[in-house]
């Protein structure tokens, strides 16, 4: 408000540089003048009504003359009122003037310099502070969305998150999160400040003429139809370009992720086609949007200059024959003096500025509107997998596992889980075999509540786990995956990811334990070395060895293994095997393997196909009367050979 304040105020300087300094007069000769002016026109007007008055009661005059000569009474008391105004307001500012402004007109032009100087001083003080107080709400938004964002990106199911793909989330968390900080760094920037600069022109060119201001904002209605229906294009065309962008971005972190598989099968080529496709769908959309922004900023421009034009025209007429009419209608109380209407211009003109720069940031806001409609629904949807109003508390020491009847599937898919049911009691050990696509994977994916049943009940230590608070009950679990998962940072802070409180004599030992201690001090900078994306520098069977040291490390009462030695060298898994032996004793454990080796680890042996249990118990039960069982044992032994 202050920036629009001196911005109309330095356009409003125009009127004593005009009216006072070019015609070689001091504010003090200035101030006579002005007050001499309206006393005479206050007695030439009084005067004219007198005769009028003495006409109508002394002439022979029909209805229509009298109204004629009324209307004429009104006029003239119209411009007394507006003369006795002038002279109030002079008499008020007169003192002041007669007090401290120079006599000299050449040191008036040299005070109205000064302040217009300190004026734009100010005014840039003020602009210095509003940028800057609207960027910290930019950022702050900005780093409030997506802390919002991501925090509810983690609560989500992981089957959420394989539907929107990686490329789409990190888009909407990072790309549509900044385009909204930007947009309201706009709106309560440019979008704020520029109207209100508008606003203060208007309302001084108002407060000369609102009359001629009305006439010469005639062609409003058209511009702002043209731009509502360009905003309408525009919205579409950003929502359509983030979309691409989106897949521009998944397209991108796939080839990288696997660049290996791509290198490997020679499918560069085919890699940059696909990201230029999808790179050049981007460009369209851009070229569109930018079409748009162009047409905007084209229509201010059409409509800056269309009021000009209209007030120049219409103002110039009132002026060069001192008229008060336009087109039978009135148009100031008084004929207008020539430093009122070149004051009256520099406020349009100063209208046509903010009006150029709101065309600017026409898209910007557009882009934060559509980005809103892409990142809020993340913040409001709700995880599928929550925690009870009140949890119930787990219970300490060995915990046993129930699977009750449970069916599960992936959305509208076939079910993956049909009608699953064991026991298994606490501090034992299971291994769960079979085909692949049985659902092996997905019976374990469940039991820490990265889904929910469809139906059916899972229990830990004879409560549904349900029940459970999530993080409480995945605090009790250890899990080890094939797909190893490691982050770009030290072997240290891998080991001991979820435990950080960690020493580094407790990480050294669950390394020792994982027989991952060895390769470690081989390197350079031990447990400090950065193992790069993804665990990349190091091998498959090491990286599942620091899979299992964090396993260990983290000490869980209920242990799930899925395929956890898969990678690992045969000498290597015989020490970890004995390892592994000593520390699922009296640790209830779900083994996922297709390692007949590892089955000698285990208690029981659970054989599935088809999403359902197919038999259960030991090697040697299972070898006499499961024929799946023998068939996958024949496969390991060809295997092996």
């Amino acid at each position: 408000m202050l920036v629009a304040l001196f911005w109309g105020a330095n356009l409003g300087a125009v009127y004593p540089f005009v009216e006072v300094v070019l015609k070689d007069k001091s504010l003090q000769e200035w101030a006579d003048q002005r007050l001499t002016d309206s006393h005479e026109a206050i007695e030439t007007s009084e005067a004219r009504i007198r005769e009028l008055q003495s006409e109508i009661t002394g002439e022979d005059l029909n209805v229509e003359q009298v109204e004629s000569k009324q209307r004429t009474i009104r006029s003239y008391q119209t411009d007394i009122k507006t003369q006795q105004d002038r002279i109030t307001w002079t008499e008020k500012l007169e003192p002041w003037i007669r007090q401290y402004a120079p006599s000299d007109p050449y040191m008036t032009l040299v005070v109205l310099m000064c302040l217009m100087i300190i004026g734009t001083v100010f005014r840039g003080l003020f602009l210095a502070a509003s940028i800057y107080l609207v960027a910290r709400v930019g950022q702050r938004t900005i780093l409030d969305l997506q802390n919002n964002v991501f925090s509810n990106v983690l609560s989500m199911e992981i089957s959420e998150i394989n539907v929107k793909g990686t490329g789409d989330l990190v888009s909407r968390i990072r790309g549509e999160t900044s385009a909204i900080g930007q947009s309201i760094t706009t709106l309560f920037g440019k979008t704020i400040r520029e109207p209100l600069k508008m606003f203060a022109c208007l309302a001084g060119a108002a407060w000369i003429n609102w009359r001629l201001l009305l006439f010469s904002l005639l062609v409003c209605p058209l511009a702002v139809y043209l731009m509502v229906k360009l905003a309408r294009m525009t919205k579409r065309a950003v929502k359509k370009s983030m979309e691409e962008s989106a897949r521009l971005l998944d397209r991108l972190y796939q080839a990288l992720t696997y660049l290996r598989v791509v290198k490997a099968f020679n499918m560069q080529e085919d890699e940059r086609e696909r990201f230029q496709v999808v790179a050049h769908d981007v460009y369209k959309k851009g070229m569109r949007i930018a079409l748009y922004g162009a047409l905007a900023r084209s229509n201010n421009e059409l409509l800056g200059v269309g009021i000009i034009s209209l007030s120049i025209l219409a103002g110039g007429y009132l002026v060069l024959n001192q008229e008060m009419y336009l087109f039978n209608i009135r148009m100031s109380s008084a004929p207008m003096e020539f430093g009122e209407l070149m004051v009256f211009f520099a406020f349009l003109i100063g209208v046509s500025d903010p009006l150029r720069k709101l065309g600017d940031v026409y898209n910007m806001v557009q882009a934060g509107i559509v980005a809103a409609d892409r990142v809020f629904p993340l913040i409001d949807q709700r995880p599928a997998v929550t925690a009870p109003a009140q949890p119930a508390a787990l219970p300490s020491g060995q915990l046993g596992i129930q699977f009750e009847n449970v069916k599960f599937s992936y959305g509208e898919e076939a079910p993956v889980l049909n009608g699953v049911s064991f026991d298994l009691p606490p501090g034992s050990s299971l291994a769960i075999i079979g085909p692949n696509g049985c659902g092996k994977s997905t019976l374990i994916n469940l039991l820490p509540r990265f889904f929910d049943v469809n139906e059916g009940t899972i229990r830990v230590g004879g409560t549904d786990l349900r029940e459970f608070s999530p993080n409480e009950l995945r605090a009790k679990i250890g899990y080890v995956t094939q797909l190893t998962m490691l982050f770009r940072d030290s072997i240290a802070a891998n080991i001991s990811y979820g435990n950080p409180q960690a020493t580094q004599q407790e990480i050294e030992q669950a390394a020792q334990s994982a027989h991952a201690h060895e390769f470690i001090s081989q390197l350079e900078a031990g447990y400090q070395t950065d193992i790069g994306e993804h665990g990349g520098r190091l091998s498959g069977g090491q990286r599942q060895r620091l899979a299992l040291a964090r396993a260990i490390l983290h000490n869980p009462e209920i242990l799930i293994l899925d395929e956890a030695t898969s990678q690992i060298d045969p000498e290597s898994e015989s020490l970890i095997h004995a390892t592994l032996q000593s520390f699922i004793k009296n640790r209830t454990t779900l083994i996922v393997t297709h390692r007949m080796s590892t089955l000698e680890l285990v208690d029981q042996i659970m054989v599935m196909n088809n999403g359902q249990v197919v038999d259960c118990g030991t090697h040697d039960d299972l070898l006499k009367r499961c024929k799946i069982y023998h068939r996958l044992r024949e496969m390991d032994q060809e295997k092996a050979a």
